[in-house]
């Protein structure tokens, strides 16, 4: 099961169909496996592996990819360092802390889920890019820049003025570099939202994006 990264009982079953679950109580107590929540489980030796928790995420809680603080930092849009791992579901609002970390999950109606997020390698390196995935390693669901920016304004209503923007200390170049401007537009029409509209072109404008 180790190629699984994160696996639960019925992965298990499905390559050993005689498994006892009874070893994975044991298999726990000896410090081989980690229970993270409910069925899914992976490797002690695994838990070191720095994408375990966005891999955990998106399987514990599904349907569900990574977006908001957690995006925004992996993009380097946001200073401040992240240490729950933040998702967007079209189940209900929830968090867990678990072994390997802790999780939390927001809400969004499912005319905004199926759409922004792309595929990254489990061994995902910002060093190489995407354009050296492996064919079969495990993949993470993950937000683009521009659908974490508007899941992150749609979700946090208190970010209301040019002030309460300019307090999130965006990072300007990365704004300027990599930001796709007709992909924030598309994603954003695709929202509906007047309230999303007036905070994505606030956000322009504090940052001068033209």
């Amino acid at each position: 099961m180790d190629s699984f990264k994160v696996f639960s009982i019925f992965d298990i079953e499905k390559m050993f169909p005689d498994f006892l679950r009874l070893n994975l109580i044991n298999w726990q107590k000896k410090g081989f496996v980690i229970k993270i929540r409910r069925e899914w489980y992976c490797f002690t030796d695994q838990q070191i592996h720095g994408n375990i928790p966005w891999l955990a995420a998106n399987l514990i809680y599904q349907p569900s990819y990574i977006s908001l603080h957690t995006a925004l930092s992996f993009y380097n849009l946001i200073p401040e360092a992240v240490y729950t791992t933040t998702s967007i579901t079209t189940k209900k609002t929830n968090q867990f802390n678990t072994p390997v970390g802790n999780f939390s999950y927001n809400t969004v109606k499912s005319s905004l889920f199926g759409f922004g997020h792309t595929l990254f390698d489990f061994n995902y390196d910002s060093q190489i890019g995407l354009n050296n995935m492996r064919l079969f390693s495990r993949k993470i669901l993950f937000a683009e820049m521009e659908k974490a920016i508007l899941d992150f304004f749609y979700i946090n209503h208190q970010y209301k003025t040019e002030k309460d923007i300019e307090h999130l200390r965006f990072d300007n170049s990365v704004l300027e570099n990599s930001l796709n401007k007709p992909k924030l537009y598309t994603y954003l029409d695709r929202f509906k939202s007047k309230s999303l509209d007036y905070k994505v072109f606030k956000m322009l404008k504090v940052y001068a994006i033209n």
